[in-house]
């Protein structure tokens, strides 16, 4: 019983895949006769001749030869565009090396510049103090120079008036002692007289 069931679907399925290959023949032989022929060459024959025809005209014309050279040329061109983008390329490298090595050498530069700049520094500070010390020296030395000129200055004054006040208190002495001598002197003259 199941095989007879097998049997029957089977069956069914092969009429059911018959029933489209039927109607594809059918088709196929209606199209074919739909076409007509010429010199037994049905319609997709004469456009393949007339296609071959067409080609064998442009190969006798030399359009297949202009068509070469034109791809011929496009290849020349594309690789002359890739000579030129290869030279920029190695330009641009060797401007980039350029650039690289000025960098380096403007940092190398700058190292020097600063190190010279501090060694300069050090050098006038150096110079300054120097300098200073000097003028330090020079200025201590004219003011120990003005203070003994102002000491001796002051040292001559302080004798002219030792002097003064000795001449004069020798004055006074003296002036007070020719007023007694002076006195003494009338006395003796005038004993003297006397005598």
């Amino acid at each position: 019983m199941a095989s007879e069931t097998i049997e029957a679907g089977t069956d069914a399925a092969m009429a059911d895949h018959a029933a489209p290959l039927a109607t594809h023949a059918t088709t196929q032989a209606g199209h074919d006769a739909g076409h007509e022929t010429l010199l037994g060459l049905d319609s997709y024959g004469w456009v393949g001749l007339a296609f071959l025809t067409f080609l064998i005209i442009l190969w006798r014309v030399g359009a297949f030869r202009m068509l070469g050279n034109m791809l011929d040329a496009q290849a020349e061109k594309v690789k002359s565009d890739l000579a030129e983008a290869a030279a920029l390329k190695a330009e641009a490298q060797a401007m980039k090396a350029q650039a690289l090595a000025d960098a380096a050498q403007a940092e190398t530069d700058a190292k020097a510049i600063i190190a010279n700049a501090q060694a300069e520094a050090k050098r006038i500070l150096e110079q300054a103090d120097r300098d200073a010390e000097t003028a330090i020296a020079r200025r201590s030395r004219l003011a120990q120079d003005r203070i003994a000129a102002e000491a001796r200055t002051a040292e001559q004054e302080l004798r002219a008036r030792a002097a003064d006040i000795t001449v004069k208190a020798a004055q006074a002495v003296l002036s007070a002692r020719s007023d007694s001598l002076t006195g003494l002197t009338d006395a003796a003259i005038a004993t003297l007289d006397q005598r």
